[in-house]
């Protein structure tokens, strides 16, 4: 399985992520990387099902381009952190 950094190494434009936020629990996951805007938001559906599917709540959605260091960001580093 790759890693993060395997799949940033292999760019060197920033990727497009699907940043899924929620609130309950509070957890930042990232989903990709993807070669394009579109590519992220067709698979996004899928990502926030799984996520309901959890219990997960008060979901917000971003796509951007970006290098995340984790891809899922637990509550106790959001609050250590803000």
């Amino acid at each position: 399985m790759k890693s993060v950094d395997d799949f940033n190494s292999d760019h060197v434009e920033l990727d497009w992520w699907a940043e899924v936020i929620t609130t309950q629990p509070n957890v930042i996951y990232y989903f990709g990387p993807f070669a394009s805007r579109e590519e992220a938001q067709w698979f996004l559906p899928g990502y926030i099902e799984d996520i309901e599917q959890e219990g997960c709540q008060e979901i917000r959605v971003q796509v951007k381009q970006c290098q995340p260091t984790e891809l899922t960001v637990e509550e106790q580093i959001l609050v250590a952190s803000g």
